[in-house]
């Protein structure tokens, strides 16, 4: 895991553009998934906003008409908002030119699949079998059509005003700050944003690519919005990752609170309107059970991967779901982590309360969680999980399966950590929580000892 290879996962495919990602790799990976479907069947294409995307969507369309598909290029687009528009034009299936969180010099495809969902793990390893052998379909080239982009933002923002309590936020009259990161998110949230009464301060907001810091929304990229906040008076900032489908907030002090609380705030709002299922992931914040356990709402947990989230989901009919990193999903507006969803879910809960984010925050059960990122090898990954079992034998491991996550005390709760493979870097991620910072931070550094 020591190089940076073509990242083949549940969450798509990345590479380092040039490197382990060129015209060609796209092109064979579009080729493999329109050979999945129907001679005629619709693609949508969309990209978000680095410059290598136009090149990349042009390439994945020219090889899904080769296999006869008729593509329709919604051009940059948010990944949520095109995933909205696979279901509201009947297409097959999309493709999605993005790295999401990842550094500038990556890019990569996220597939999609006729229900607005990703493929999941047997889906995509068809596709990537195809890819690898090569057995493409040729057929009569297939047409390739545009769609308005201001359509597109505007269906996206009218389901997510419907949703939520749009009149209590204009009544609250906000004045927020965002960081979309020269993403997608600054096509859409002006927008939305607009639509619920909230003045916005917006920086770095040109959709070019050009990133104005490390596009990951954790506290150290949130330094500038934080500034933001303090300097126009806002009551909370939020930042938006390049392909809008993560957000993260800071407090009216430009404090940052941990990507974790965007999820278990929206967890409230939800559940206070109609308590029912909540379904996250085994790397998420135990401040979310907790969130879902104030409204008496059972919670179900799954291996990282948005995917695992919307087919648990779709299973347990479920009111809200989402991942620790900031990805909310509400199946009422659309099947994907969502960034818009996330923002305007925190806002309904600021203005239903009366309360500002930090009060928010305080009201919930306090944890310290610490996440920490380790390059290493496959075998040491697994020699590091046999060593890590073996030094907790009390441990509760939970019986999903994506690396391991021990419980220590025995029972479900903190402290915990969780140690498993990246599905999109070529890293290991190392997560513990407690109730205390510096324990958290020892047993992550407990961790990392391991790989010495």
């Amino acid at each position: 895991m020591s190089s940076a290879p073509l990242i083949v996962s549940i969450s798509g495919i990345r590479g380092l553009v040039g490197q382990s990602l060129t015209h060609e790799v796209v092109a064979r990976f579009a080729a493999a998934f329109g050979t999945t479907l129907t001679p005629g069947d619709t693609v949508v294409i969309a990209r978000d906003t680095r410059p290598s995307g136009a090149a990349f969507a042009q390439a994945a369309a020219a090889a899904l008409r080769q296999t006869g598909c008729r593509v329709i290029d919604l051009g940059t687009c948010s990944t949520p908002g095109a995933k909205l528009m696979v279901v509201a034009l009947a297409a097959k299936g999309a493709i999605i030119i993005t790295a999401s969180h990842n550094p500038a010099p990556w890019n990569g495809l996220k597939l999609v699949r006729a229900d607005g969902v990703f493929l999941n793990a047997e889906e995509g390893a068809r596709v990537e079998a195809l890819f690898h052998a090569g057995q493409f379909r040729r057929a009569a080239s297939g047409a390739l059509e545009t769609h308005d982009p201001d359509a597109v933002v505007a269906r996206h923002v009218q389901r997510i005003a419907d949703y939520v309590d749009a009149d209590a936020i204009r009544r609250a009259g906000f004045k927020v700050a965002v960081d979309p990161c020269n993403g997608t998110g600054a096509l859409l949230v002006p927008n939305l944003l607009d639509a619920l009464g909230v003045e916005a301060t917006l920086i770095n907001a040109r959709p070019d690519g050009d990133f104005a810091h490390d596009p990951e929304p954790v506290p150290a990229n949130l330094v500038q919005l934080g500034q933001a906040v303090r300097d126009n008076g806002c009551a909370i900032g939020f930042a938006i990752d390049p392909d809008a489908d993560r957000v993260a907030l800071v407090d009216s002090s430009g404090a940052p609170v941990g990507e974790d609380y965007t999820l278990a705030i929206a967890v409230q709002a939800a559940a206070a309107r109609r308590p029912g299922p909540v379904v996250t992931t085994l790397s998420t914040s135990q401040a979310v059970t907790d969130a879902a356990a104030a409204h008496n709402c059972p919670v179900f947990l799954t291996a990282v991967g948005e995917v695992n989230v919307v087919e648990k989901m779709m299973v347990e009919r479920a009111v809200i779901g989402g991942e620790g990193n900031g990805g909310v999903i509400v199946a009422q507006i659309g099947p994907s982590r969502d960034a818009a969803v996330g923002l305007a879910l925190v806002l309904e809960a600021m203005a239903r309360s009366g309360q500002s984010l930090a009060e928010r925050v305080a009201a919930l059960p306090s944890y310290a969680i610490d996440k920490r990122k380790i390059t290493c090898t496959p075998e040491q990954l697994a020699a590091a999980l046999a060593a890590l079992r073996g030094r907790y034998p009390q441990a509760y491991i939970h019986p999903v399966r994506d690396g391991s996550k021990l419980y220590l005390s025995g029972q479900l709760e903190c402290p915990w950590i969780h140690l498993r493979a990246s599905n999109t870097e070529p890293i290991v991620r190392v997560i513990a929580e407690s109730g205390s910072a510096v324990e958290a931070a020892l047993l992550c550094d407990e961790v990392e000892g391991l790989f010495a």
